[in-house]
């Protein structure tokens, strides 16, 4: 390393670990709430109940009132307060608020919150410890578990301390008498704390329906004086009895003025062991964070590598990503995600996306000691525990399995091809004019790359039948090939009549060369062609990443780019025809199976139907790649109801072989090869 570059790092090191996220205490002093209103959303029926117990300091009670009012403002809520201070002193500040119900704690703590729960008007309770700030979506992402897991009891926030350390990321409770808060004194941007996950309950706070199941009003156990136990035994019953589990959120963040959590009360934790190592507590206290999470998943532990960070939202290939993911999770697999490329402007999104589904992403970040741990640590850590390693691409297998071929100790290496990259550049040789001798190479260099990662691995995956025949001619053994293609699944929608539909469509992601290739072929070659006989027929291009140039040249009123759309079913539904005119590439087209699952009406060629499974005239229209053909068929179709009603009836039945349950039989039968 050269002596500037070195120094270069240095800096940006120092920058790195200088800008350590931080949260925000900015706490307001009495003066200031004397002349603020609070201003709550109110309703009869407020989504959710937010009860504050144990309250004794005026000065943070309305900080954390001001908060709350600051975050998730779209959610009603009404306000309990538990007070045990003066509480003449708290009417003078709240007593013109609407939706704050200040209580007097004449009872036990627990007695208390359950007066509380059973006043509220909520359909959800959310408990909050005293001396807590809340943060932005502290709310908003606890409701969120509720609609995206099944069987949720609670769910809890992280609680970080006023030093911006993590006080509990979730707890867990073993055997021998042990609660463990995971994560305490870590760094709040640590990725083994900063994901959705199973735990066995949360402090600091907890939100649940305020009804069982039953139509019984959910309440703690009054044989506790705290908190604590009562909400550990709390969410432990909802598991033994109810099969409900607890999870912790770690967007959900929320700072702690009082640290001290910690099970003193003897008597609480008499009560609380003697109930639960008889029941349902199996596992010996272990404290390394990683393995006592191991109760909550089945085995294998998947460590998936990529180049760059998977965009749901964006392209085909992360879609296919992201319903594998699910695919495990549903399965109950732990997953970690670590990728080569990390751009800090676009990718911090999709992080937060990731973890919010449940998956530990490794990034860089600094500890509590102002060390900063890189990706490549992390992923050489995570070996300690995840027992199949998944690694997308050729440039990515060889970047990573290069870090971890030394430190492997017997984990099954998965190889997934996405697509043949040699193939899709052999196929667009055909429409370059000189293929040079660096083309050549580099064509050679892609396929010495695949079939390398392809024989060291225990397990292929192939995106297609057709491929996996491909790679199997090549050398490949076929007994450890397996397809695991694109998952795609009819909308529920009401699809517009024929005659209410106007354009054509098109969608890629423009950092794929033949996405851009068919763009240039629908200007150029095509849509001249058309629009000679039917000159008001419009197109709209989709998708992220188009050129700026190109679009400079081809955007008009009839020929429209309108780039990254944040949802696309509105041109799905409402266009009269999908067009994909790609002249090569390989691997299956998500495009096409994107415009099947709407039941739009398909155009496109044979490199577009490969491993589709589509019917000339019966599912789809298959041109070769003459333009006046292509031409020909846009306004056969865009005229032709009956061809356009056939197709439209069809269009679902190409997309069995691309359900979840079949991807999800095709994993399993490769987990089953690899020995699991």
């Amino acid at each position: 390393m050269g002596i500037k570059r070195f120094f270069k790092n240095k800096i940006k090191d120092y920058q790195f670990i200088k800008n350590r996220r931080k949260l925000t205490i900015n706490l307001q002093n009495l003066d200031f709430f004397k002349n603020h209103q609070f201003n709550f959303q109110t309703e009869g029926n407020p989504e959710v109940t937010i009860i504050i117990s144990t309250v004794n300091d005026l000065k943070l009670l309305l900080n954390g009132l001001y908060q709350i009012e600051k975050y998730d403002r779209h959610i009603s809520k009404e306000i309990i307060v538990l007070y045990n201070g003066d509480i003449d002193e708290a009417h003078g500040y709240l007593e013109k608020t609407e939706a704050i119900f200040v209580s007097d704690t004449k009872d036990s703590t627990v007695t208390n919150v359950n007066n509380a729960i059973k006043k509220g008007k909520g359909k959800f309770i959310y408990l909050l410890e005293s001396h807590a700030l809340v943060q932005e979506n502290y709310l908003s992402t606890l409701l969120n578990v509720f609609e995206i897991r099944d069987n949720v009891g609670a769910v809890g926030s992280k609680l970080v301390s006023t030093e911006h350390n993590i006080v509990a990321a979730g707890n867990l409770v073993f055997k021998d008498s042990e609660i463990s808060p995971i994560g305490q004194s870590e760094s709040i941007d640590s990725p083994e704390f900063n994901y959705l996950r199973k735990v066995d309950f949360c402090e600091g706070s907890l939100l649940f329906h305020k009804k069982n199941k039953n139509g019984s009003i959910n309440l703690l156990s009054e044989s506790f004086s705290s908190l604590y136990f009562a909400k550990a035994d709390f969410c432990l019953k909802m598991k033994n009895d109810e099969q409900l589990d607890t999870y912790y959120h770690p967007l959900s963040e929320i700072i702690s003025f009082d640290n001290l959590y910690k099970a003193e009360n003897d008597g609480d934790k008499k009560i609380f062991f003697d109930h639960w190592n008889s029941n349902i507590i199996k596992t010996k206290y272990s404290d390394n964070p990683k393995i006592s999470c191991e109760n909550h998943y089945r085995k294998p532990n998947f460590l998936f590598l990529e180049e760059n960070m998977p965009k749901p939202d964006q392209d085909s290939g992360s879609r296919r990503f992201f319903e594998i993911v699910k695919i495990l999770q549903k399965n109950g697999h732990r997953i970690i995600l670590a990728v080569k490329h990390f751009d800090e402007s676009t990718d911090h999104h999709y992080v937060k996306f990731f973890n919010g589904i449940g998956v530990e992403v490794c990034v860089d970040y600094v500890t509590t000691k102002d060390k900063i741990v890189k990706v490549e640590h992390q992923v050489l850590n995570a070996l300690s525990y995840v027992d199949v390693i998944w690694i997308f691409r050729p440039i990515g297998f060889d970047h990573w399995y290069q870090l971890i071929k030394e430190k492997l100790n017997g984990q099954k290496i998965i190889y997934d091809m996405v697509d043949l990259h040699y193939l899709r550049m052999e196929r667009e040789n055909n429409y370059i004019d000189v293929i040079t001798n660096e083309r050549k190479k580099e064509i050679a260099f892609f396929k010495k790359k695949e079939y390398a990662g392809m024989n060291i691995s225990d397990a292929v995956i192939s995106i297609s039948d057709e491929e996996m025949d491909t790679v199997s001619a090549n050398g490949v053994r076929k007994d450890k090939i397996f397809t695991v293609s694109n998952i795609h699944k009819p909308v529920d929608y009401v699809p517009l009549s024929f005659s209410k539909r106007e354009g054509l469509l098109f969608i890629g992601g423009y950092n794929h060369l033949p996405n851009i290739d068919a763009v240039k072929f629908l200007h150029d070659q095509i849509m001249p062609l058309v629009w000679a006989k039917n000159s008001k027929i419009k197109i709209f291009i989709l998708g992220p990443d188009f050129p700026e140039d190109l679009k400079q040249k081809y955007h008009s009123d009839k020929f429209q780019i309108l780039g990254y759309q944040k949802t696309v079913d509105f041109w799905f539904e409402n266009a009269r025809v999908f067009v994909a005119p790609l002249r090569y590439g390989a691997g299956v087209k998500g495009k096409i199976g994107q415009a099947l699952e709407f039941k739009l009406p398909v155009i496109t060629t044979g490199i577009g139907a490969e491993g589709m499974s589509l019917e000339d005239e019966k599912t789809a229209l298959i041109s070769d790649e003459n333009p006046q053909n292509f031409a020909d068929k846009i306004l056969e179709l865009y005229d032709n109801e009956s061809l356009w009603q056939t197709l439209h009836e069809n269009s679902l039945l190409p997309l069995s072989k691309f359900s979840i349950e079949t991807q999800e039989d095709n994993i399993k039968k490769m987990l089953t090869y690899l020995g699991f």
